[in-house]
């Protein structure tokens, strides 16, 4: 398994999880468990490996990605073989930095967003873009496919999430709620359910047969947060933000019990002196000093299942392995 990482001083940082050696195609080469691959002529805001393909080899069934992608300040994508270790094609079309990129499915796409305030579709073997995504006000930050590759999401700092029809180019739905930017995007690999969080600190689940809010929820601190993901199952997502903790949600809608005049969701609040207010359907507690902001407590709504902090670490990235593992990455600040 690999994990990558693109750093501001222009270059990709390929690790090997388990510790073995990569692959070398260069006769002489110490073995490493690590790649740096330099070709960006900016800071590198996006990494993303190729779905994984199976093969029949010597010892049966093997998966692995063949390709990862890049996008940096410099406005370019990059096509890496991670066989090679070299950049086999330079995507350019985005005339600013391109903040987020990420593969179909099925491969061969790839879908972008950037500061240009455009989302752009492309296919590995076409050097210039097949579609462009052109509606929001400001820059698009996220970027992500549905599971079917028949439409996209874009997230943008005009806090407005936007679905769009792949084979148009057209908005099929436009996503308001958020009162902070958008920063992450996640589809339910069932395909009915999209997540959406911001920089304010709040998860929105959206109905996409709808097109209705289906439910928020709240929990992390300051910073906000800056990547979710979805269980194989589509029925938990899990969330990493700036305050350092990687937060695990329950994502079906709430059940009401009726308790006198007013309705619960059946979750009993914590202990001490917390606040407790009802917005929509959902339960909110209010938890005292769990990481206070500007002498307000912090909100965490009664579908949190759990939460795992870290020591003072942002997490930027979690991801579901197939096993249904969450790997977390961020940066740590000593």
């Amino acid at each position: 398994m690999l994990v990558a990482a693109g750093m501001s001083e222009s270059y990709i940082r390929v690790w090997s999880l388990d510790g073995k050696a990569l692959p070398s195609q260069a006769e002489g080469e110490l073995p490493s468990a690590s790649r740096r691959l330099i070709g960006h002529s900016g800071p590198v805001y996006g990494v993303s490996f190729s779905p994984a393909t199976a093969s029949n080899g010597l010892y049966g069934i093997s998966t692995g990605s063949k390709y990862l992608l890049s996008s940096s300040a410099d406005g370019s994508v990059r096509l890496w073989s991670l066989d090679t270790w070299a950049c086999l094609v330079v995507y350019k079309g985005h005339s600013h930095p391109v903040w987020d990129v990420t593969w179909g499915p099925f491969g061969l796409y790839f879908l972008t967003g950037s500061h240009d305030k455009t989302a752009r579709l492309w296919r590995t073997d076409h050097i210039a873009d097949l579609r462009m995504f052109v509606g929001h006000d400001k820059d698009i930050d996220c970027v992500a496919f549905h599971p079917n590759s028949a439409y996209v999401f874009s997230g943008s700092c005009d806090k407005i999430v936007r679905m769009w029809a792949v084979s148009s180019g057209y908005p099929v739905r436009m996503f308001t709620g958020h009162t902070g930017n958008v920063t992450c995007l996640a589809c339910s690999p069932s395909g009915k359910v999209l997540a959406s969080a911001d920089d304010a600190g709040t998860i929105i689940l959206w109905d996409l047969a709808s097109g209705r809010l289906r439910k928020r929820m709240r929990g992390h601190a300051r910073g906000g947060i800056w990547s979710v993901a979805w269980s194989m199952e589509s029925t938990v997502l899990t969330s990493g933000g700036a305050d350092g903790t990687v937060r695990v949600w329950d994502v079906e809608p709430p059940e009401p019990v009726k308790d006198g005049n007013s309705l619960t969701s059946g979750r009993p609040a914590a202990d001490g002196n917390n606040g407790q207010k009802i917005e929509g359907n959902a339960q909110i507690q209010t938890v005292a000093g769990a990481g206070k902001k500007k002498g307000k407590d912090v909100v965490v709504t009664a579908d949190q299942i759990s939460a795992f902090p870290t020591k003072k670490s942002p997490v930027y990235k979690v991801r579901f392995t197939r096993q249904n593992l969450v790997i977390a990455g961020g940066a740590y600040l000593p």
